[in-house]
């Protein structure tokens, strides 16, 4: 087999494999969010068949969201600044920037999270 083409086989393998880790992920999820609602659904009906009260639906909250956006918020802007500058070591400066761009989602994340915290102290 030829060097080049080894060379081009490994990334695309490894984003075939990527995008097949991502898909078997989502279809677990997926079945999984399905069977807790065919279990609610169960218990409702076996709640209303014998007369008692309807237990109240549980909040649809996934762990950690009211520290989540402050972690990733922080980790954004530390990675991007770090790739900004050991790109700028590396290459000059208009490559740098290309650093900016995880930290521009990070400052985003942490907006987000400062948006929610306020409204969810004014709301209650």
């Amino acid at each position: 087999m030829d060097i080049e083409v080894l060379a081009l086989f490994i990334p695309i393998s490894m984003i075939v494999l990527g995008v097949a880790v991502a898909i078997v992920a989502i279809v677990t999820l997926h079945r999984r969010r399905l069977q807790r609602d065919e279990m609610r659904h169960k218990e409702r009906m076996a709640a209303i068949e014998k007369g008692m009260e309807l237990p109240p639906d549980p909040i649809e909250t996934s762990p950690g969201t009211k520290t989540g956006g402050l972690r990733s918020g922080i980790g954004g802007i530390l990675v991007g600044v770090v790739l900004y500058l050991a790109l700028r070591g590396v290459a000059d400066e208009d490559v740098a920037l290309f650093g900016l761009i995880p930290a521009a989602f990070g400052i985003a994340s942490l907006v987000s999270y400062i948006v929610e915290s306020r409204r969810n102290s004014h709301g209650r």
